[in-house]
């Protein structure tokens, strides 16, 4: 089949070179099952439109669309009307409808996938006016046709907004085999430590997320406060985002020299970090899925995050890593003796046999099949 993926999210959502990109990851699957796939991707401000082969039969076109924060408006003429199928990485995205509009009309099958339904913003204006628009807009055609969610979480809410569970597949994200650096246990820990500037016996925290406030780094740097005496801790944080100035003046403050804040790391060069961190830390309680969380453990980091639906599925008998209720019950963690590698070496291998791509792109041809079915 000819198959599209849509994503219009503009939040640095699987942002090209920096990310383990999900919807090249579920195209990379679908690729596998003999489909014909093409991406079309919003772009973030100040990157250039591009096409791109990612193999014979996958492409991605990187658009640049207007957007309302990050809500952006795909301008359909881009799409190819003879796709037999198109899924949307949705969640609370506002300008759904015209495309669910285009595939009607041109007989393509439409389906959402969906982490969570909610703004990141609630108990302020701005999130209620977001719920507002998506209840009066796309969550419309969630009673219509068949999604996808995923994560038992996403699921619940689809429930309380009166979306059957009938009408629900859970289908969870996985890992994209083809990025990942297989051989990374072959590397030298300590010499990657060196090269990013830690001493050998230094304990690495590893963080990788977007600098807004509901992932929570400056309560990481307070985490790190309070235990950076007692033992050799180093903080590696990564990422962009609206705190980067608060969080690189806070780190300053309270460790000058412990900590390092990088902007931006290619992600190729992404496998030495986790790979030379002993433990990574996750403190948001609106994870989704958490895509560093299940690289961390495939590169066997010690994993510590905060419950949320992301961390409840991932983590789920995963030894050698804790699902933590508050912030205390971290720095717990982080102060015990690390997991011996063998348990996390255990974890790494069930985290790739347990979360891969194929189960989505399977759930996503056998709705289109069924569509095509039903005429």
């Amino acid at each position: 089949m000819n198959l599209g993926i849509v994503c219009t999210m503009v939040n640095g959502f699987g942002r090209k070179g920096f990310y383990n990109s999900q919807e090249i990851g579920l195209g990379r699957a679908l690729r596998k099952l003999g489909n014909e796939v093409t991406i079309y991707k919003c772009i973030m401000k100040g990157e250039t439109p591009s096409e791109e082969t990612i193999e014979d039969g996958f492409s991605i076109h990187y658009i640049m669309m207007p957007s309302v924060g990050a809500h952006a408006y795909l301008d359909t003429h881009v799409l190819d009307k003879n796709l037999d199928g198109i899924l949307c990485f949705a969640d609370n995205q506002w300008f759904l409808p015209h495309i669910y509009k285009f595939c009607k009309n041109n007989r393509i099958a439409f389906v959402p996938y969906i982490g969570t339904t909610f703004s990141f913003y609630q108990n302020t204006l701005r999130g209620r006016v977001s719920d507002l628009i998506f209840k009066n807009g796309t969550l419309k055609l969630y009673s219509k046709i068949p999604v996808l969610a995923k994560t038992e979480g996403a699921i619940k809410e689809l429930n309380g907004l009166g979306i059957k569970s009938d009408n629900i597949t859970l289908a969870p994200v996985g890992l994209d085999e083809g990025l990942l650096h297989t051989d990374f246990e072959d590397a030298d820990k300590a010499e990657l430590k060196k090269e990013l500037g830690f001493e050998p016996d230094d304990v690495v925290i590893c963080n990788v997320s977007r600098l807004e406030h509901e992932k929570r780094p400056l309560e990481l740097l307070d985490i790190f406060d309070r235990i950076k005496d007692k033992k050799k801790f180093k903080l590696i944080i990564v990422g962009k985002g609206s705190l980067v100035d608060e969080v690189k003046a806070k780190a300053e403050r309270i460790a000058p020299g412990s900590v390092r804040v990088l902007s931006g790391v290619p992600y190729n060069e992404m496998w030495k970090i986790y790979t030379m961190s002993d433990y990574y830390v996750n403190m948001s309680i609106y994870e989704i899925f958490g895509m560093a969380i299940m690289e961390a453990v495939y590169y066997c980091a010690s994993v510590a995050a905060i419950t949320a639906p992301g961390p409840r599925i991932t983590l789920k008998d995963m030894k050698g890593h804790k699902i933590c209720e508050t912030d205390e019950e971290i720095e717990e963690w982080l102060l015990k003796d690390h997991p011996d590698e063998s348990v996390l070496k255990a974890s790494s291998e069930k985290m790739l046999r347990d979360f891969s791509w194929r189960r989505c792109a399977e759930a996503f041809v056998g709705i289109v099949n069924s569509s095509k079915a039903k005429g």
